[in-house]
């Protein structure tokens, strides 16, 4: 079994953000390791939602801010279309994978 870092940077390379999941396959695609990305960090915001989500890409209805994204109030999310909306802006160049 194998752990992944997911680690997010600016385009300059400061470091904003890191964190794991360990158990994972030894492969995976690309397109699992957005998915996976993605639906674990929904699921962390919506154990607490609140008016604050810190993610890959910004929920419907979400003002940009400068550490992720205000919701206009505390809702759950929907993992589902987060992930089909990164997997759109990853086919689009909006951000890239880098591996080891």
């Amino acid at each position: 079994m194998a752990t992944v870092t997911f680690r997010d940077e600016t385009a300059t390379g400061k470091p904003v953000a890191a964190w794991e999941i360990a158990g994972l396959p030894e492969r995976m695609t690309v397109r699992e390791l957005i998915r996976l990305r993605v639906r674990e960090e929904v699921a962390r915001h919506n154990s607490r939602p609140s008016t604050h989500f810190n993610g890959l890409v910004r929920p419907d209805d979400a003002e940009v801010e400068l550490n992720g994204y205000r919701l206009r109030e505390p809702r759950r999310i929907d993992w589902q279309r987060q992930a089909d909306t990164a997997e759109r802006a990853f086919l689009a160049n909006g951000f890239f994978v880098l591996g080891r």
